[in-house]
């Protein structure tokens, strides 16, 4: 083996034992991560696996304090799991990120839109014989997990989703739709600066269409218009679920759904079952917009699936699992999660390949 290929196995055996660690490293032990020369071989070893380069020694120094501290903070929080469903924290692409710049980038409070309430409707469907379990990635109609980079348009992500997910399922073709258009084009949104679902499903339905992200591709900034965009899949209606957990199972079980959520504290989340540890139980505020999936159960709990857009190196290959079925303790769901969610109408076509999965 040569050296170069010596040092890198290397590298990689102090990366696999270092992260494997910081998911699950009991408290009564911390202080073996007190010795900075360790500390700082575990960051530069995470530097080399992100690709993350400082203009100066002082920005360095400055991130390898915050790394150090994140580090305590990840394997204190794990040391205090109750159960092996429950969610779990690890190093990852925000591991030199403080909270606080973290949220400045990520997370922004979300307005809700007054006439929201205008579409709100009691899903009244026969749900009584819905599936114990869905997950629309099984079904063929999600796309890949995108990263928005720091652009905040988390909400265009979950409204291409939410769109590209039921374009699927009425016509059997999974497109995957530009979310730059929205960040670009929705007059009511602030593009990188945050935005809604309900205006930019609103968008859409205005404009007859969206383009697809080949012909109208990710920037992660703001940019201009374009006026010629193509239309390529269009949506007839936006509607509201009720705010109650049972319309929002019925509805996830007939196609995947925009939803809000307070993610604070979600920045490590690398796993397990999310129970709203850093959320309020009567609190409709949220800071997120994305998309859930699909739901299912583990260990006696029950999950929603949501697709995030903070890259596939985030949560589950990109996905949260977030604890359902709460409505006792939770008037609106685990962080808020039923509050806010609202799916696309698209005219069925009888020959639609995902029509008996979806109805």
């Amino acid at each position: 083996m040569s050296l170069k290929m010596t040092k890198l196995f290397l590298l990689f055996l102090v990366l696999v034992s270092f992260t494997c660690l910081s998911f699950a490293f009991p408290s009564d032990k911390l202080d073996r991560f007190s010795w900075e020369e360790e500390v700082l071989q575990l960051f530069q070893v995470w530097q080399k696996e992100h690709g993350r380069e400082y203009s100066n020694p002082e920005e360095k120094g400055k991130r390898f304090h915050i790394f150090q501290r994140n580090l305590r903070y990840i394997n204190e929080m794990n040391a205090k799991r109750k159960s092996g469903t429950q969610h779990r924290l690890g190093l990852n692409k925000f591991a030199d990120m403080s909270p606080e710049e973290f949220a400045e980038t990520h997370l922004k409070e979300i307005e809700m839109l007054s006439n929201m309430e205008s579409r709100k409707i009691q899903d009244d469907d026969d749900c009584g014989n819905h599936p114990v379990s869905v997950d629309w990635r099984e079904k063929g109609a999600v796309t890949e997990v995108r990263d928005q980079g720091e652009c905040q348009s988390h909400w265009a992500f979950s409204v291409t989703g939410a769109i590209e997910g039921i374009n699927k399922i009425v016509t059997g073709d999974l497109v995957t739709l530009s979310a730059q258009e929205l960040v670009d084009c929705d007059p009511a949104s602030h593009g990188c600066a945050g935005g809604f679902y309900f205006n930019a499903f609103g968008y859409v339905i205005d404009k007859g269409g969206i383009d697809t992200e080949a012909n109208y591709p990710y920037t992660a900034k703001n940019g201009s218009c374009r006026v010629n965009a193509n239309k390529v899949v269009s949506i007839d209606n936006l509607l509201v679920v009720d705010g109650t957990e049972e319309g929002l199972l019925c509805r996830v079980s007939k196609q995947p759904v925009s939803v809000s959520i307070d993610a604070t504290g979600l920045q490590f989340y690398s796993g397990g079952v999310y129970g709203g540890d850093n959320c309020s139980k009567n609190s409709r505020s949220a800071t997120l917009v994305c998309l859930i999936v699909g739901y299912g159960s583990v260990g006696g709990e029950d999950y929603w699936i949501v697709k995030n857009s903070w890259g596939k190196e985030w949560g589950e290959n990109g996905y949260l699992l977030i604890k359902r079925n709460v409505s006792e303790e939770w008037p609106y769901g685990v962080c808020a999660i039923n509050a806010a969610a609202g799916y696309p109408i698209k005219e069925v076509s009888s020959s639609s390949p995902l029509l008996s999965a979806a109805i």
